[in-house]
């Protein structure tokens, strides 16, 4: 059963440790009915204005534990340790994290694995001066005759205007 004693323990310990402190299993079951009791026992300011506190705290409490697990759900991804101490809300919530962040970092590397496909080889067929390619690099200038490999939107248009002409390579 939660006390006043017991949550400001849980906020010191939260406050000083770098990994999850041990909180049972049915913690946030048990701070509902916490706040619910205290809710009906209130009968005057002070003991309102001590309700708002134990709130304060508790939202630290929950705010410090998220941030530990955002960063826990990293490091797993990185390293494969799992965090320790974690109730059953905040393990379901730590697998999202880690499912999302996975996902997220997925297709951050394709697309970046992706942008590096796009390049295609050309010959030029004319003169052609420097230029900001699609990827914000600068290309050129180039000589007639001249072989370069540009960013594919770059080369389907210098090929579309008859400027170039797409060279084959084989791997």
């Amino acid at each position: 059963m939660l006390t006043d004693e017991t949550i400001r323990r849980i906020f010191e310990e939260e406050k000083n440790s770098t990994g999850l402190t041990k909180l049972p299993d049915d913690f946030f079951e048990q701070v509902k009915e916490y706040l619910n009791k205290k809710k009906k026992m209130m009968r005057d300011e002070t003991e309102e204005w001590a309700l708002e506190a134990v709130k304060r705290r508790l939202k630290t409490i929950f705010e410090r534990r998220e941030r530990k697990i955002l960063n826990a759900a990293h490091g797993f991804i990185e390293t494969g340790v799992m965090p320790e101490n974690m109730t059953p809300e905040e393990r379901s919530f730590f697998e999202k994290v880690v499912e999302c962040l996975s996902n997220f970092q997925k297709e951050r590397n394709e697309k970046l694995e992706k942008k590096e496909e796009e390049m295609v080889v050309v010959a030029f067929l004319e003169d052609v001066q420097r230029f900001v390619g699609i990827d914000a690099k600068i290309y050129g200038p180039f000589n007639k005759g001249d072989i370069a490999s540009l960013p594919k939107p770059n080369a389907e248009l210098f090929i579309k205007s008859g400027i170039a002409e797409k060279i084959e390579v084989k791997e």
